[in-house]
């Protein structure tokens, strides 16, 4: 038996969640507090907890306890031998696949969260309790009332930790849409995203994807549709749910009020992530938060965060 130690709102834990189902291994899920990790500290035994320590798996035969994504796929890979390869094919394929990982969870992965958490904060915030906070103090901070002030003060802290502020500055939708319009274009005459067999670089696209959902400049791209398309063929192969709870959040907040859209810029941007030569494991962009210029982060959150926002029904020449 597997256990799967996540947040069940990461699109990280799900890239695991989707390798499982792929195999047909017998597993579990353990929802853990975001903050505390005492679920993990719980059966480490003395294996010691990394900072960014979702998704964790413990192999309840061997003991193991593996942390990061892609890691545990190579965990999986080497402890069930016959079941479906998640890296198929020769050396040279098992390669390309395991490249596409890091670069999906590096680029693509790091950029999503960014802007859907900031779609987030900017359309319901109260939403942030319910996931960071809902196992914390007997769930205190998710009622009404305490809700509001919570959600904000979590949006305050998580601009703070992934600098979301500065993604307009940085031309980040931009570079994310040249990214994704450039990877569609390239895998428009393909099934698979590396070789011809389905693979970890499949159901990792589509779990890296799933935060675009929420956010309208690319779910409503015609150019991204194929992807999206490709996404929903590996959710239904899989049996991933067709919504998180954050997605049902968003689109009742948006029966109530008009959803927040961009204005159309043309500049050049950049991913917030770059990748080396070799790298082996994905990037990470997460900051301190408790350092002297949280002074600052009022502002950024109040202001940056919604320079070059607005809520508009519907998209038009100059917003989308």
């Amino acid at each position: 038996m597997i256990t799967l130690y996540e947040l069940p709102w990461s699109h990280y834990c799900e890239k695991v969640r989707l390798a499982l189902a792929w195999q047909g291994v017998r597993w579990r899920s353990v929802s853990c507090n975001a903050f505390s990790k005492a679920e993990i500290h719980a059966v480490a035994d003395g294996v010691p907890v990394p900072r960014h320590a979702f998704p964790a798996i413990r192999d309840e035969a061997t003991g193991a306890l593996v942390f990061e994504s892609t890691p545990i796929l190579d965990y999986l890979e080497a402890r069930f031998p016959d079941a479906p390869r998640l890296f198929p094919g020769d050396a040279a394929n098992r390669a390309a696949i395991r490249a596409r990982l890091i670069e999906f969870d590096t680029l693509l992965g790091i950029a999503a969260r960014r802007v859907a958490y900031t779609q987030v904060i900017l359309e319901c915030p109260a939403l942030l309790p319910q996931l960071f906070l809902g196992r914390v103090a007997g769930g205190v901070f998710t009622r009404p009332g305490l809700r509001w002030l919570a959600g904000h003060s979590l949006g305050l802290l998580l601009t703070k930790r992934f600098a979301f502020h500065r993604s307009e500055a940085m031309g980040l939708y931009e570079a994310l849409e040249h990214y994704l319009l450039a990877l569609a274009d390239a895998l428009h005459t393909r099934e698979f995203v590396v070789g011809e067999a389905f693979s970890a670089a499949d159901l990792a696209l589509a779990a890296q994807l799933r935060p675009l959902l929420i956010v309208p400049c690319f779910a409503e791209h015609p150019g991204l549709q194929p992807l999206f398309a490709r996404q929903r063929r590996v959710f239904e192969q899989l049996g991933a749910s067709a919504q998180f709870p954050y997605q049902t959040a968003v689109d009742a907040a948006r029966r109530r009020r008009a959803p927040v859209r961009r204005r159309l810029r043309v500049i050049d941007g950049a991913l917030p992530m770059a990748l080396s030569p070799g790298q082996m494991l994905a990037g990470n962009d997460q900051c301190p938060v408790w350092t002297w210029s949280m002074l600052l982060y009022p502002w950024h959150y109040c202001v940056g965060l919604r320079r070059n926002k607005a809520r508009r029904t519907q998209a038009c020449a100059v917003y989308r």
